[in-house]
């Protein structure tokens, strides 16, 4: 199998506050990965590193073999939430097209822009709302033009922040269902608070609470779904014994006295 994305004995902080303590952790290609862990416990902050826009105190980082930073033209990335002015007439192809602004430095955009803008809403059913200004869409018509703006740079990763925090059961559903079926195609990483769908779409789950593990979803059963989230501690137990420790406690060091300090 081939490396997609490698944490290698990584420590990051920001400023005093340690959130990632000596992370491992290898992503093959293929994969769909579902991480998870309590708020805080540095499931973004994870992703921001992968994305090249945060660089570990320690250790190294890389996708596809490189620097982040020299391999986002291989990343997309899909946010929680996007930041913009309802009244700007910004309309929901246009922010679909904003995915190749990397193929080119100036000047309009082409007709093969334009064409992966196009296969890009076909692919995950937002074609019929290329003319709607963003604005008048619901949640989940919005995130799957966030996905569809990621799939128009023709990613080989795709990164995903909640893409269903600020959606309803219904468009959640349809939203997995779209990545699992991208995941034949590409590997996919998701931050997700949803057991339910990660027993049945995901192939491996990460748990991240400053520490990280990763183990494939084959040996996880019904018992160990429904003890995932007790409190604010992720839990997952089997045979592996996946699971989420303490922050406090990590390597036996306390929290404000990591590997960065």
């Amino acid at each position: 199998m081939t490396s997609v994305l490698s944490f290698e004995d990584v420590c990051f902080a920001y400023a005093r506050d340690e959130v990632l303590h000596n992370v491992d952790l290898t992503i093959e290609a293929g994969s769909m990965v579902a991480v998870v862990g309590p708020n805080g416990g540095g499931k973004s902050t994870l992703l921001r590193l992968a994305l090249g826009l945060h660089s570990p105190q320690r250790g190294r980082v890389a996708v596809f073999g490189d620097d982040p930073l020299q391999a986002r033209g291989r990343i997309g990335f899909v946010p929680q939430h996007l930041e913009f002015d309802p009244r700007f007439p910004v309309l929901a192809r246009d922010v679909v097209l904003m995915g190749r602004l990397e193929r080119h430095f100036a000047g309009p955009y082409r007709r093969a822009d334009r064409t992966a803008a196009d296969l890009a809403m076909e692919r995950v059913d937002v074609a019929h709302l290329a003319g709607r200004p963003l604005a008048q869409l619901s949640g989940g018509e919005r995130q799957r033009v966030l996905i569809a703006r990621a799939l128009t740079s023709e990613p080989e990763l795709l990164l995903l922040d909640e893409p269903t925090a600020s959606v309803d059961v219904k468009h959640e559903q349809a939203i997995y269902a779209l990545l699992h079926e991208l995941s034949n195609t590409m590997t996919v990483v998701a931050v997700s608070h949803n057991m339910g769908v990660v027993s049945r779409l995901a192939t491996h789950v990460v748990c991240v609470n400053r520490a990280t593990a990763i183990h494939p979803l084959t040996s996880l059963g019904e018992d160990a779904v429904s003890a995932a989230f007790r409190g604010d501690l992720a839990v997952l137990q089997h045979a592996a014994s996946c699971h989420v420790i303490d922050p406090a406690t990590v390597m036996g060091q306390p929290h404000n006295d990591g590997c960065c300090q």
